[in-house]
């Protein structure tokens, strides 16, 4: 792979996963989780893949494309993706599988099945414990601080500490909200994989505009993006609306005529989003395009 196109790879994947893993980060979800994820996510992409290429799909083949053990692959391929599971616990955010022990092991619960109010320190029935059976060798003070940070417990006096919640966020947002964030996102990836491996004529639009501005401008931005954005997807809901495919009395597409061939689906799924862009000025800094520079026979280099 030429070494220009490995770069603005790299710089494509930082730049997606860099406020992916910001939202991972808030609520709670590791490293380990998010690698089973994408591990999940590439043999399900790849088989895909093969498919469409024409090509029969094997666990030797998706291992070669894919990069994943072959023996791993039986186990996630027969998983749903919307039923994920990390293959092993100590894929869990550290703090979350003491949390999960708190709550689930017997030895640090009330007669109830609550979790136990717990003294901080100490080798029988403590934080310390706690932490030392389910963090994976983390040093129990420093879990401690950062289920203090985000509020998951709560000091009790001056030497124990009690359980407020499971989970390690508070919220801050909504399941819906962040399913309708996925879809946003997922769209837009969709539409620039697109763009990517179509001719021009087959692209989609895609417009964008990003200037420096007076940071005083942001709330006037925001209402005229907004009502604009509005007035825009009136106008594309009557267009889409206008061009809904007929549907016969067994519910099947009718569909006008194409020029697709015989057989294939007529009916697709069009639509629009309109999004506004803030950027802090220090993190596009830091995450500045590769730059490249022609020699006299035009071939491109990377600047180092």
């Amino acid at each position: 792979m030429q070494p220009d196109f490995r770069a603005a790879l790299v710089f494509l994947s930082r730049r997606v996963l860099h406020p992916l893993v910001r939202i991972l980060v808030r609520f709670g979800v590791s490293a380990g989780e998010l690698k089973a994820i994408v591990d999940s996510v590439y043999a399900h992409a790849g088989s895909e893949y093969l498919t469409r290429q024409g090509e029969r799909v094997t666990y030797s083949r998706l291992a070669v494309i894919t990069g994943i053990n072959r023996s791993f692959l039986p186990a996630i391929l027969a998983t749903p993706q919307d039923r994920f599971q990390p293959r092993s616990n100590t894929q869990l955010h550290r703090a979350a599988r003491v949390l999960n022990g708190w709550y689930d092991d017997v030895h640090f619960q009330t007669r109830t099945g609550d979790p136990a109010l717990l003294q901080i320190s100490g080798q029988k029935r403590s934080f310390q414990q706690l932490a030392e059976r389910y963090s994976g060798g983390v040093y129990y003070q420093t879990l401690l601080s950062e289920l203090l940070r985000v509020g998951a417990v709560k000091r009790m006096g001056v030497d124990h500490v009690r359980a407020l919640r499971r989970s390690l966020s508070a919220g801050g947002a909504s399941a819906d909200a962040v399913l309708a964030a996925g879809d946003n996102a997922g769209d837009l990836l969709e539409t620039l994989e697109h763009n990517l491996a179509a001719h021009s004529h087959e692209q989609l639009p895609i417009r964008s505009l990003v200037l420096p501005v007076d940071a005083r401008s942001l709330p006037l931005f925001r209402a005229q993006v907004a009502r604009r954005a509005d007035a825009l997807m009136e106008v594309i809901e009557t267009f889409l609306q206008s061009h809904r495919p007929e549907t016969t009395r067994n519910g099947a597409h009718t569909g006008r005529p194409t020029t697709r061939a015989a057989g294939e689906d007529q009916t697709l799924m069009l639509g629009a989003t309109v999004f506004a862009v803030c950027r802090n000025q220090e993190a596009s800094a830091q995450q500045r395009k590769p730059a490249v520079r022609k020699t006299a026979s035009g071939r491109r280099i990377r600047r180092r």
